[in-house]
């Protein structure tokens, strides 16, 4: 919009127009006294005027439209990237959420099933340790006796076989022993084929315990093995070490 101003130096007024009309109808500017003008010219000013004023007031509605369209479409650039912004926040907290809440949820799940395995394990394991100590006292006798009648019988079989059982026998009873001034060990009867008392290695070991070693052959079982020292007697016959093993079972408790 154009001022209109009053060029008398004693008063300064500055009019404001809203339109090329209003400025048509104002006041025209006042003539100077020193260059009066003509109809025309007064006429040819104000089509002058009117029209920079126009042209000027067209200028400011197109640069407002300007601002205004410039101005909506930041506007919803602003209002786009917003929006996606809170979309892609909500979506990922969603998300998270969502992934925490399936994992708790298994893991619950988990546990629960851990633990149910966890007691049936027990209550099995418990339940087979009363069904054997049930089974085991029903036959706890039985068993001892078959025990006890298998090791015999291995026993009686390898004394028959081989003399190296009676041999290992007397080693084994003396090779502790202090050295004594007289030994006598007492043996069952050999069987054919068996002949203990003519056994280098024996009798090299039995040296080292005394220089007066004597082996006496009994009428007693194979596998009868006595030794005899100064001071003390020592039975290592089969038959005894089986008693021995049968109250080591009867004191037992399997």
């Amino acid at each position: 919009m154009f001022n209109s101003i009053n060029t008398e130096k004693e008063e300064s007024n500055i009019r404001l127009f809203d339109s090329y009309q209003d400025f048509l109808a104002a006041d025209p500017v006042p003539e100077l006294e020193e260059a009066p003008e003509s109809g025309e010219e007064k006429e040819d000013e104000a089509e002058s005027w009117g029209a920079l004023f126009n042209m000027e007031y067209q200028r400011k509605i197109q640069q407002a439209e300007d601002l205004l369209n410039a101005a909506r479409e930041e506007a919803e650039v602003i209002r786009g990237e917003a929006f996606e912004k809170g979309e892609k926040e909500g979506y990922d907290a969603g998300y998270e959420a969502g992934r925490q809440q399936a994992y708790d949820d298994y893991m619950a799940t988990y546990d629960k099933e851990l633990n149910s395995l966890k007691q049936e394990i027990v209550t099995l394991v418990q339940d087979m340790g009363n069904k054997k100590d049930k089974v085991l006292e029903k036959y706890i006798d039985d068993l001892k006796d078959i025990s006890l009648a298998v090791a015999e019988k291995i026993i009686h079989t390898s004394l028959k076989s081989s003399s190296e059982i009676i041999k290992r026998m007397i080693i084994s009873s003396t090779e502790k022993l202090k050295k004594t001034s007289w030994v006598k060990i007492y043996i069952g009867k050999e069987e054919p084929g068996i002949n203990i008392q003519g056994d280098a290695e024996l009798i090299h070991e039995l040296s080292k315990l005394s220089e007066n070693v004597k082996i006496v052959v009994m009428e007693e079982e194979s596998g009868t093995c006595i030794v005899e020292l100064p001071n003390e007697i020592i039975d290592v016959s089969a038959g005894t070490q089986l008693e021995n093993i049968r109250g080591i079972l009867e004191n037992a408790r399997l």
